[in-house]
């Protein structure tokens, strides 16, 4: 079965105060970005891998493959939109093919491990999809009639990527008008009448966002 990995790389690092965009930050020596490229590319040497970047970090980029020895994987580059939403329209568009399976992943979560990864793909081949999911351990309140009541948090569940998805019916989804609750890729794909299946992520598949997660990668990454 044809396979596709897209990785969405269009962030500018603002909400962690870098002039260096997100994705190119060096954990460990090794820009974000090129973890996630790697592993994809460990998984299965021959699945098609495509990334979508703001097209003014093109010249970061070209630095970033050559530097990170990922210029000999074969990689679409296709631009990254104003948001998300567009940024995989943007890559799903560059996919030849309808038939097969596509997951869709956030540069900034480069500890994404290949288990994971085969799991999902194994899960999708049978439902149509698999969304990586983990319990939530804090405690949880929701806010009712102006007040914050406690929640059981057995009842949800912190979402990751990378989310796979059978490719004919996300690009389907994906002729929706963009709307704010699309939050990620299932919520698209939920919106167009599918069903989407959870299965257990990976506590260290986190997504990086603060300058304390940062840190918290280096320590992994040593």
């Amino acid at each position: 079965m044809k396979k596709t990995a897209i990785i969405v790389a269009g962030g500018t690092g603002s909400r962690i105060h870098s002039e260096t965009p997100k994705q190119f930050i060096p954990i460990g020596g090794v820009p974000m970005l090129a973890y996630s490229i790697k592993t994809f590319h460990k998984y299965d040497a021959e699945i098609e891998i495509i990334v979508a970047i703001n097209p003014d970090f093109s010249d970061q980029w070209e630095m970033l493959s050559k530097q990170s020895h990922i210029n000999n994987i074969p990689i679409k580059i296709v631009h990254g939109g104003k948001e998300r939403f567009y940024s995989v329209q943007n890559a799903l568009n560059a996919v030849n093919h309808t038939a097969g399976l596509v997951a869709i992943h956030d540069a900034a979560r480069p500890f994404v491990s290949e288990l994971l990864i085969e799991k999902l793909f194994n899960h999708a081949e049978k439902a149509g999809s698999a969304i990586p999911a983990i319990p939530i351990k804090d405690s949880v309140r929701a806010h009712v009639m102006d007040e914050w009541v406690v929640a059981d948090r057995t009842l949800f569940r912190a979402i990751q990527t990378p989310q796979v998805f059978d490719i004919e019916k996300l690009k389907i989804a994906y002729h929706q008008s963009y709307e704010s609750k699309f939050t990620d890729d299932a919520s698209v794909f939920e919106s167009a009448g599918n069903k989407i299946y959870l299965i257990d992520g990976e506590e260290n598949n986190f997504k990086i966002t603060t300058e304390k997660d940062i840190d918290y990668a280096e320590y992994l990454a040593r």
